[in-house]
């Protein structure tokens, strides 16, 4: 029977399985042949959080409606029916109303995210803005586009009716002489979040409908947005995303909104993280496998004191002990010795 060998590594929260093809030179790929019965894999780890509190909407859950890249970092953005929250107030602010090291190793400047399609695990605070982004230090390695509108972006109200004749949308355009030209920045079926409005309808998470044919000038080269999605607010905390298709904007111009491209991405956030941040925190472990902690520090002592023999001694007592955690875990029969007094 040919021999398979299999190998794993760790891609980010997940574990990846790989196999040796001794076709081709002993090459770890991804497995190359269906396993009958497949196979078990058991592991144990110890994450760097735990979550403290029982997850309640709108005190430490809070959903949000996608993400943008701002300064070449991860921005979570968070829309309403006719406004955007900031995450400076509350109940928001409870995402940031702490400080690192608070008792027990509790911050709120920390944040999971569960339910995205990208994003899951545990995340930092950088900024939490008035207008519905909330900025983390989590790096992305793709730039999205962003128009700041300096006094140049009018918006049209919702009865705004295109050449075509539909209406039931509002336009987005900038000023003649602005050099904006946002069909040119942006494509039907795009997602963008617009904050820095006068007037609140007018920001959040939008849909674009259609782009304007190139014009020889800006204010005919706009965008039109029908869509809007949202956040269910104030007393309805339900966990499903809510979508407007009539706009219901305002008439505005000459503003000085921004603009950004974004990826829809309806998921939850929670705060109240407890994370490994000092040696006062105390690490998830069997009482047992404390025991074989102890040991392990111990060793690390003795080779630092290039005490060899103490070294060894102390790091076999480590294996003994992980050895009879793991196989107090075996699901396999054990065999029964007998005791003196049932041999007759």
């Amino acid at each position: 029977m040919a021999s398979k060998n299999y190998a794993y590594y760790l891609r980010g929260s997940q574990i990846a399985l790989i196999q040796e093809d001794f076709t081709n030179d002993s090459r770890w790929k991804s497995p190359v042949e269906a396993i009958t019965g497949g196979l078990e894999i058991e592991y144990a780890y110890s994450p760097r959080y735990s979550i403290s509190s029982v997850a309640t909407p709108q005190v430490n859950k809070f959903y949000i409606n996608g993400w943008t890249v701002i300064d070449g970092y991860l921005t979570l953005l968070r829309s309403h029916s006719a406004s955007v929250p900031s995450w400076q107030a509350a109940p928001y602010s409870t995402v940031t109303s702490g400080t690192e090291g608070d008792t027990g190793g509790q911050t709120r400047d920390y944040i999971v995210i569960s339910g995205s399609t990208r994003w899951n695990g545990l995340h930092k605070v950088q900024t939490a803005g008035t207008d519905g982004t909330l900025k983390t230090y989590t790096k992305v390695h793709e730039s999205l586009p962003t128009v700041v509108g300096s006094s140049s972006i009018d918006i049209t109200a919702e009865e705004d009716t295109g050449s075509d004749g539909i209406a039931d949308r509002s336009r987005i355009a900038a000023n003649n002489s602005s050099n904006i030209w946002l069909n040119n920045i942006f494509s039907t079926g795009d997602y963008i979040f617009v904050s820095g409005s006068e007037q609140a309808v007018n920001n959040g998470f939008w849909k674009i409908s259609d782009v304007q044919a190139d014009a020889s000038n800006e204010i005919d080269s706009g965008i039109y947005i029908t869509n809007r999605y949202y956040c269910y607010n104030a007393a309805n905390t339900l966990s499903t995303e809510g979508e407007d298709t009539v706009p219901d904007t305002y008439a505005t111009y000459d503003e000085s909104v921004t603009i950004y491209k974004a990826y829809r991405d309806f998921c939850f956030l929670q705060t109240d993280i407890n994370i490994l941040n000092d040696e006062s925190d105390t690490i998830d472990l069997p009482e047992y496998l404390s025991k074989a902690l102890v040991y392990y520090v111990k060793a690390k002592v003795a080779e630092d004191m290039r005490d060899m023999e103490a070294k060894d001694y102390y790091l076999r007592e480590f294996r003994a002990i992980v050895e009879k955690h793991e196989s107090s875990k075996s699901w396999s029969a054990r065999k029964v010795i007998p005791g003196i007094h049932s041999i007759r």
